[in-house]
């Protein structure tokens, strides 16, 4: 025997397990989009109590699916060095070369699954910093125009007419996201 080196096939087994973290990884993920979606309606409402509520909810499940990529993450590359792949590994598809297309194609199915919630969890978080944004230059905005207001007629009381201003102090202009 000339010292080549087996390589190890994916089986059944490894399939499984790849199927089931990259789905525990999905839901999780899934999870932190329903609160993204929930961000952005409460940004819009202006609604602090469940912002904050909401706020921890996203620090509680965040680390889980953290450690799940991380353990699927950890699982490939094993699964590639048994197949005497470079580690990161190119393609998860490279990895399950010679499989079974039926563990395969399930494997891959979830990995679809899990490439398209991490897509919109991306595109919903940019929304919601884009919308954070716009909330910080209109708070800013109408703080300057209060504080303009306020250094004008430090009473707030009185029009330009000397009539009492019916708007109250800074007369702030309201803009809704």
């Amino acid at each position: 025997m000339q010292g080549s080196q087996q390589i190890i096939q994916a089986n059944d087994g490894d399939c499984a397990r790849l199927e089931r973290l990259l789905a525990q990884e999905e839901t999780l993920y899934r999870r932190l989009l329903r609160l993204a979606w929930r961000q952005n309606s409460y940004m819009k409402r202006q609604d602090v109590d469940r912002l904050e509520a909401n706020a921890r909810e996203w620090n509680r499940y965040l680390p889980a699916a953290n450690a799940a990529r991380a353990e699927r993450e950890a699982a490939v590359a094993a699964l590639a060095g048994r197949r005497g792949m470079a580690i990161p590994p190119d393609t998860l598809t490279a990895i399950l070369a010679g499989t079974g297309s039926v563990s395969r194609g399930r494997v891959l199915a979830v990995l679809a699954r899990l490439k398209t919630t991490v897509g919109r969890l991306a595109r919903q978080n940019e929304l919601n910093r884009l919308l954070a944004d716009f909330c910080l230059d209109l708070a800013r905005e109408e703080s300057e125009i209060f504080k303009r207001c306020v250094l004008d007629d430090p009473s707030g009381r009185y029009g330009h007419n000397a009539q009492r201003a019916d708007r109250g102090p800074g007369g702030v202009i309201v803009r809704q996201a």
